[in-house]
């Protein structure tokens, strides 16, 4: 059970990492006036601080190292939680951007390494990155997308910059490029015999990778990134498939 709680934790973090990095980018192209962004934007910036304190616990319980709860997931726990406390209060714009920067700094820090430290990073670098940064991306850009068409489009007077709708989708291209860049080193495995492909890595292929993908193809079709069920979906899938294959590692 440990495991599990650990594999949670890392997760956990990296859903974070993910939501403030995307909003990072985000709110620093979206105009000098922002003092009422977009509700999902808002949504987003209010779930990353308590995914952090959460994924910080779940690795103390799951019996992480004190330097990985300790020195890296609680240091980004709180400035999490400062951010996404000036989400919820809709401070001034500046303020909001500078929290919003130093939480993203230290999530990549703390998610990289503590993922990389606990899941035998050298000897499964790709699929630790996979696990990790593959994650934040995807669930950063899937998240803000699925947050934005589920409660609606609400914006303040000044326009979003054009070049704002093109963030997530750039995330979830990252994303996609770290996991298919793991998923050639698992398929390199299986020819040669050196693996099976177990349930797990199943999970993770199918999630992470196929559905994600039709996304962004489908996306790019209509032109229009403003799909719900799809967004949702491949949401809820890449998540699935990453925490299945974070606690492979883990185990």
């Amino acid at each position: 059970m440990s495991h599990v709680l650990h594999a949670v934790g890392l997760q956990l973090l990296s859903w974070s990492f993910g939501l403030s990095a995307v909003l990072a980018f985000l709110d620093s192209r979206s105009g000098p006036v922002r003092d009422h962004p977009p509700l999902g934007w808002r949504v987003a910036g209010m779930l990353s601080g308590p995914l952090a304190g959460l994924g910080c616990l779940a690795l103390l319980a799951g019996g992480a190292e004190r330097w990985v709860w300790l020195g890296l997931a609680l240091p980004y726990a709180t400035m999490a939680l400062v951010a996404s406390w000036t989400w919820l209060r809709r401070v001034r714009f500046d303020l909001r951007r500078q929290r919003g920067r130093e939480a993203a700094i230290l999530g990549l820090i703390a998610v990289l390494f503590a993922s990389l430290c606990q899941t035998g990073g050298d000897q499964l670098p790709a699929l630790s990155l996979a696990a990790s940064l593959g994650t934040a991306a995807l669930a950063g850009g899937l998240g803000i997308l699925a947050l934005c068409s589920a409660v609606g489009g609400e914006r303040d007077e000044v326009e979003v910059e054009a070049d704002c709708d093109g963030i997530p989708v750039r995330a979830i291209a990252t994303g996609l490029g770290i996991t298919f860049l793991a998923a050639t080193d698992v398929g390199r495995g299986l020819l040669l015999g050196g693996i099976t492909l177990q349930a797990p890595l199943g999970f993770w292929l199918a999630g992470s990778l196929l559905l994600p993908l039709a996304l962004l193809l489908v996306g790019q079709r209509r032109a229009s990134w403003n799909c719900p069920a799809l967004s949702s979906a491949a949401c809820a899938a890449a998540l699935i498939g990453q925490f299945a294959l974070q606690t492979a590692l883990i185990a």
